[in-house]
């Protein structure tokens, strides 16, 4: 079995497989309704000064904050 870890550990140009997404809030609605789970997802830039995380999934470009990103539990694309 794979390992899991978070998307905010995940490295730049890198495809992942999304898993779950934790938490309960408004946030995580949104992104069950972009069909973010069973995903393939790719980081394509960090911004370390405000924590935001570029990402590419589902033929769109996607901006979330590192809070938001942290929730998102991935394993590495096969």
């Amino acid at each position: 079995m794979d390992n899991f870890f978070y998307l905010d550990s995940g490295i730049i140009n890198k495809k992942y497989k999304i898993v779950l997404i934790e938490g309960n809030d408004k946030i995580k609605r949104r992104l069950l309704d972009l069909g973010f789970v069973d995903t393939a997802v790719t980081i394509l830039r960090t911004s370390s000064l405000n924590g935001v995380f570029l990402l590419q999934l589902r033929g769109f470009v996607l901006a979330l904050k590192k809070k938001e990103v942290s929730k998102i539990l991935v394993q590495n694309y096969d």
